[in-house]
């Protein structure tokens, strides 16, 4: 039982990347806010705001476990780090990540402007420049943070937003021994 957890800040693509990844090497894809809302019945497309972050991982890992229970290795696109209803940066509980069987962070960052041009075009919302910038700089310090913890590897991959973004994590997994030609 293996998650490759794709993670970056809202908007960065880890989604779409998670699902051609998936499509690529046939390895089942989720999202870990639509596993959630499933659950709590929040709708995190357009708002961020998250009412309680803890119970959200749980729920998260539950669905987790019931992903890892049908299938060997799984994609996850999640965050380490999220927008509370004050629209302050939330790290969210360490422990999460131990109970979610990660093998494998590929941590996904952007150009900040893109970001935010994709989150406009996305969720029709604005983010400012500096809020973004400090949710990047968090969620890659809490990524290193938690690739030390659960002694798993992280590799960040910088989007290009296009087909070289799915090649070059292939690459990553491939290198790393988490998948094979």
């Amino acid at each position: 039982m293996e998650t490759i957890f794709i993670a970056g800040v809202y908007g960065v693509g880890k989604s779409t990347l998670c699902r051609s990844l998936g499509n690529s090497l046939n390895i089942p894809s989720f999202s870990a806010g639509d596993l959630i809302s499933k659950i709590n019945g929040e709708d995190y497309k357009q708002s961020k705001a998250v009412k309680d972050a803890v119970y959200n991982q749980e729920v998260l890992v539950s669905e987790v476990e019931l992903k890892l229970k049908k299938h060997p290795i799984i994609l996850l696109a999640g965050h380490f780090c999220i927008f509370n209803e004050q629209n302050h940066v939330e790290v969210l509980p360490y422990g999460v990540f131990e109970k979610l069987h990660i093998k494998q962070i590929l941590l996904l960052d952007a150009d900040t402007n893109q970001i935010i041009s994709n989150l406009l075009s996305r969720d029709k919302k604005f983010y400012d420049y500096e809020q973004v910038v400090c949710l990047q700089k968090e969620e890659q310090t809490v990524a290193r943070h938690i690739a030390n913890l659960i002694e798993c590897p992280l590799d960040v991959h910088y989007m290009s937003y296009d087909a070289n973004d799915s090649a070059h994590c292939v690459s990553i997994l491939t290198k790393n021994g988490i998948i094979f030609d």
